[in-house]
């Protein structure tokens, strides 16, 4: 989680000289200064299939960073398609926070991803075959250049699905070793890295739905509190009921784009693929009644629609959780 806030940023030590008279001659002695490093947030929304949504997403998570960063520079980096695209968007910010003109200015401290993904990769249109994505791993065949994140606050952020699921990758060495896109990330980027274990939705700010009904607009002018980011967070624990978030989230009421603990609709049908070809993969590996863990943890967050606790892996090591009824975790309320 986060530890100092934006008042605290790291600084950057320039060294300059001055001159002054001394007993008839004139002295040079070193000075030295700090400069305050600005926070910098870079929001990247997907371009190719449910661009809107994932722009929408990001769109809603600026306002919330600058509610609670209101000195830093939050940024939304949106109309790539595929992988060559963002790795070009990804090289254009590893040269700003690395050439001297502007080295001196930003620290990195969190990136955001707003698109489509799966246990071990980010997935994209591929140019050649609409109909099939391609999956950038961050391995290092991808080659992507190590950011210069803040050492404190740096991370990286995956708002798509299943990042953190090493479970599904049906493959029993690497569960053990808990090989997925999230731990990846964090070992070759050199920072921490947050991933969903489960198909990441939409869901409302509850606590805005007054402002949308039909009294809200012809009986009362419509009044939307002031609230801080940290409130903002506690109202996005519970996922309303299908019909309700289904209804709200057409209008422009604040949503988060998250993963959360749902025996319900397309994202239960498609967990319980996974924990189909799960249960049958490891059965094959001589592995009785094998369990899949993130089905046992929905069933037990389901009954109301909680968030399903994300993974942070720092530096390649998983970071402690807690699954428990009505219990939220600070990296869930930091990020989301």
């Amino acid at each position: 989680m986060s530890n100092h806030d934006e008042n605290t940023e790291n600084s950057v030590i320039h060294t300059a000289t001055t001159s002054k008279p001394e007993n008839g001659d004139v002295a040079v002695e070193p000075v030295v200064f700090k400069k305050k490093l600005k926070p910098l947030f870079v929001l990247f929304a997907y371009g190719g299939g449910g661009k809107m949504a994932f722009l929408i997403a990001a769109i809603y998570k600026k306002r919330r960073l600058k509610k609670k960063y209101p000195n830093a520079e939050i940024r939304i980096i949106e109309g790539f398609m595929y992988p060559d695209q963002f790795k070009e968007e990804w090289s254009k910010l590893y040269n700003e926070l690395n050439v001297p003109e502007t080295a001196s200015i930003y620290a990195l401290w969190q990136i955001h991803y707003f698109g489509h993904g799966s246990h071990d990769c980010l997935v994209f249109q591929n140019p050649n075959n609409p109909n099939y994505g391609l999956g950038l791993y961050f391995n290092d065949d991808d080659n992507m250049e190590r950011l210069p994140w803040d050492t404190n606050e740096g991370i990286f952020v995956l708002h798509s699905c299943r990042g953190g699921a090493y479970e599904d990758s049906f493959d029993i060495k690497k569960i053990e070793k808990k090989i997925c896109l999230a731990k990846t990330i964090s070992e070759k980027q050199d920072t921490r890295c947050l991933g969903q274990t489960i198909f990441a939705s939409f869901s409302i700010d509850v606590m805005q739905i007054d402002n949308y009904l039909p009294e809200a607009y012809f009986n009362y002018p419509s009044y939307k509190s002031k609230t801080t980011a940290e409130e903002d967070a506690i109202n996005f624990q519970y996922r309303p009921d299908r019909f309700t978030n289904g209804y709200f989230a057409k209008l422009p009421i604040d949503k988060v784009l998250w993963g959360y603990a749902l025996l319900t609709g397309d994202t239960y049908r498609r967990m319980l693929e996974n924990k189909k070809e799960y249960e049958k993969k490891l059965s094959d590996k001589g592995i009785k009644n094998p369990i899949y863990p993130i089905y046992e943890e929905i069933k037990k967050l389901s009954p109301k629609n909680q968030i399903l606790p994300c993974r942070v892996f720092n530096k390649g090591v998983l970071e402690e959780r807690i699954v428990e009824v009505d219990v939220f975790n600070q990296n869930d309320m930091e990020y989301i």
